[in-house]
């Protein structure tokens, strides 16, 4: 279970500037001008970067944060799920404005824990759609009773914690790519280049997968991963990889659909995150989009899909 811990700095840093920033970004862009071949296709997921399209949802919406601190550092108890994803909320915010390096580029995220919806500017999230983050209003809607019935399995009694957290803390890194320009660049690029639209969705959400093992690195430094907690990580990510998705769905993959990346992809770079703690990696993934790595593996693994459901 992930306990309270005082949000040490992380070794390494890649938002300590702007200018550090926009080396990620200008990457990004260069994409803009490749010609791509084979997968096209939109990201059409609720923490895609959408422009306002409609108004906030009320901060009714909003569960209270509640910040009391516990005698046992190593453990943290959550009166429901509804406390632990607030929790989480917060814990994020400060994470992450601790980490950036600038104080002054920070905003926090507002988080809204929900039974089933919440509005943003981005239009309505639900359970259905999942956990989402819309860079319009720098909102986050962490559906309830996506967590407790869909794929993740949490309880009220801390059932899948671990996998909880990390649904929220790759939620969190949607908004740290909103504050560094990856998610501007990423739609800059996408407009002149649509054909490439899936990959530079794919690569987004691996960089988000690899924020979040940054930070669960952390908690793993200070002690507060338990036995079983990698395994309920990993195993959520297997669940939510595009050839896992599509093959419960009994359809035939399409790489060009692919938007999040393959269960492989997705759980190699949460490791990379979590064995080095080191986020200059969770931009690496875009020198596997510009030289055709990531292309290949969406596609290694829609054929594999393929193939097993081929009679």
């Amino acid at each position: 279970m992930l306990g309270a811990f005082p949000y040490p700095r992380l070794t390494t840093v890649i938002f300590r500037s702007r200018t550090r920033t926009l080396v990620t970004a200008a990457a990004v862009l260069a994409l803009a001008a490749i010609p791509l071949t084979g997968c096209g296709g939109s990201d059409s997921s609720p923490s895609a970067d959408t422009s306002a399209a409609a108004a906030a949802g009320s901060g009714a919406d909003t569960a209270a944060v509640d910040t009391a601190a516990t005698d046992d550092t190593s453990t943290v108890r959550y009166a429901d799920l509804r406390d632990q994803l607030t929790s989480l909320g917060a814990e994020l915010n400060t994470f992450w404005k601790a980490n950036l390096g600038d104080a002054g580029t920070w905003k926090d995220s507002v988080v809204k824990v929900v039974e089933t919806a919440g509005q943003t500017a981005c239009g309505q999230i639900d359970a259905d759609s999942g956990p989402a983050y819309c860079e319009g209003d720098a909102t986050m809607v962490l559906p309830i009773a996506f967590f407790r019935d869909r794929l993740i399995g949490a309880t009220d009694q801390g059932g899948n914690d671990a996998a909880v957290a990390a649904v929220v803390a790759h939620e969190f890194g949607h908004h740290v790519q909103a504050l560094s320009g990856i998610l501007e660049a990423t739609r800059e690029a996408v407009a002149k280049n649509p054909d490439a639209a899936n990959l530079m969705s794919v690569a987004k959400e691996l960089s988000a997968d690899c924020l979040m093992g940054a930070w669960m690195s952390t908690a793993r430094d200070d002690g507060r991963i338990e036995d079983g907690d990698i395994d309920e990580v990993l195993g959520a990510l297997t669940r939510i990889g595009d050839d896992s998705l599509t093959a419960d769905s009994g359809q035939v993959a399409d790489a060009a659909t692919f938007d999040h990346g393959t269960s492989a992809q997705r759980e190699y770079w949460f490791a990379e995150g979590y064995d080095t703690g080191d986020v200059e990696k969770c931009g690496v993934m875009y020198d596997d989009l510009l030289n055709g790595t990531l292309e290949k593996e969406l596609k290694a693994g829609a054929d594999a899909v393929n193939s097993s459901t081929t009679p």
